[in-house]
C-alpha cells in the first residue's frame, strides 16, 4: 500500500494491494462464483490479485487474474498478500499458519452447522482475524458461537441479466396454458440440506390437492434429478449461464426454495429480480431481502406441507401472486452485483488500512 500527501496538511491512502484468494475447487456453484466475482472487483479497481488453487481442483470458470496451481494447500506454498483470502474452514488453516496477520476469514457458509470436524470449523472463526460474512444472520450465528462480530457485505444480482422483460423458454405445445412451477434439484445424497425429499413431499400433496393445470421445471446441476415416481409433469433443464436461468425465472409462475438452511441464497434474490413470485424457507439469509407475504411466501424449514400451501396459494391467487412479484422486485433492486462487488472491495481495502494505520 502506497501514501501520498495532498496539499499541505492533507494525507489520503492510495492502496495499491496484493490479494491472495485460496479456493480448493472451482466447480460451478455460488461460493466459487462469488470468489471469481470478487477477483474481477479488485482487479477493476487496480489492485493485484492471484488465485492459488491445488493440482487436484477443477476450474470452470475465466479467471480475471493470475491463476496458480500449487501441488496442495499448504503453508509452504502459500504467497504472501496484503490479503489472503480465505472462503472455507480447510483453506483457512494453511493461510493462519502461512500468514497470520494477513488472513482474512470470508464465509459464504456457517460451516459449524454442517461440517464433518464441526470443532476445526469453529477453531477457525475463534483466531481473531477480520471476518467478512454475507448476511446478518450469519453474522449474528458467528458472534453466538465466537463472541466476534463480522462486518456484513451482502450479496446481490446483475439487473441487467436478471429482470422482468426478455426472453422466456417456450412451453410445449400440450402445456401451453399450465403453470410452471420452477425449483433447482440438488442430489438428495450429497446436498440433504437443500431439501429436495421437502419438496418432492410437497409436489406429492399438489398432485393430490391441487386442481389445476402445471408443469414442474427442474434445474439439475447435478446430473438429472426427477419427480418421474409421482406421475406428474415435469421437464428437466441443464442452464449454461446466468441468462438461460433468467429465461427460465421469468417463465416460471412460482419458485421454490427449500434449504434447511443458507447463510444467503441468491436463487430466490435472482427470481425477484427477474419478477416471480417466491416461495422460500426460513432458512436463514434469505430474512435479509424476504418478508413473509409481503416479497415471499415464507414457510419453515423441513415442511412439506408448508411448500405445499404456498405454491399453491400463488398458482391460485393472482392478486397475492401479482402483490408478491411487485414486492420482491423492490426488495432485490436494493441488493446489486454492483453494490455487493463496490461493499468487498471497500471492505478489504478498509482492513489494510487500519493495518498500516495501526502499525
Amino acid at each position: 500500500m502506497k501514501k501520498i500527501w495532498i496539499g499541505h496538511n492533507r494525507q489520503k491512502w492510495r492502496l495499491d494491494m496484493k490479494v491472495v484468494i485460496l479456493a480448493a475447487d472451482l466447480h460451478i456453484g455460488g461460493g466459487c462464483k462469488v470468489l471469481i466475482d470478487i477477483a474481477g472487483a479488485l482487479t477493476s479497481k487496480g489492485h493485484e490479485v492471484e488465485i492459488v488453487i491445488p493440482q487436484t481442483a477443477t476450474v470452470k470458470y475465466n479467471i480475471p487474474c493470475k491463476l496458480t496451481i500449487v501441488p496442495k494447500l499448504d503453508r509452504a506454498y502459500i504467497p504472501y498478500g496484503d490479503i489472503v483470502l480465505t472462503n472455507f474452514y480447510t483453506t483457512f488453516q494453511p493461510a493462519f499458519e502461512a500468514w497470520p496477520e494477513q488472513t482474512v476469514r470470508l464465509s459464504l457458509g456457517f460451516e459449524p452447522l454442517w461440517a464433518p470436524d464441526r470443532q476445526a470449523a469453529l477453531w477457525t472463526y475463534c483466531q481473531g482475524v477480520p471476518v467478512i460474512t454475507i448476511s446478518n444472520w450469519m453474522d449474528q450465528l458467528i458472534y453466538e458461537h465466537s463472541g466476534r462480530r463480522s462486518t456484513v457485505v451482502s450479496l446481490g444480482v446483475d439487473p441487467q441479466v436478471f429482470r422482468p422483460r426478455g426472453p422466456k423458454i417456450a412451453p410445449l405445445p400440450d402445456k401451453s396454458s399450465s403453470k410452471v412451477i420452477l425449483y433447482i434439484a440438488r442430489d438428495a445424497n450429497d446436498y440433504a440440506l437443500k431439501g429436495f425429499s421437502d419438496f418432492f413431499g410437497a409436489m406429492e400433496i399438489i398432485k393430490n390437492e391441487y386442481q389445476g393445470d402445471y408443469v414442474v421445471y427442474l434445474i439439475c446441476p447435478d446430473g438429472r434429478m426427477s419427480l418421474s415416481q409421482l406421475d406428474i409433469p415435469e421437464r428437466i433443464f441443464h442452464p449454461k449461464d446466468e441468462f438461460e436461468m433468467a429465461k427460465l425465472y421469468r417463465t416460471a409462475d412460482v419458485f421454490v426454495a427449500s434449504s434447511w438452511f443458507e447463510a444467503f441464497s441468491l436463487p430466490p434474490l435472482e427470481a425477484m429480480a427477474c419478477g416471480t413470485p417466491v416461495v422460500t424457507t426460513n432458512s436463514g439469509g434469505v430474512m435479509d431481502f424476504c418478508a413473509h407475504m409481503e416479497s415471499a411466501y415464507v414457510t419453515a424449514p423441513k415442511d412439506a406441507r408448508g411448500l405445499a400451501q404456498g405454491i399453491c396459494a400463488i398458482l391460485s391467487d393472482p392478486p397475492l401472486a401479482n402483490k408478491l412479484a411487485r414486492g420482491g422486485s423492490v426488495s432485490a433492486a436494493r441488493l446489486t452485483k454492483a453494490l455487493f462487488e463496490r461493499n468487498m472491495v471497500n471492505a478489504l481495502e478498509e482492513i489494510v488500512k487500519k493495518r498500516h494505520t495501526a502499525g
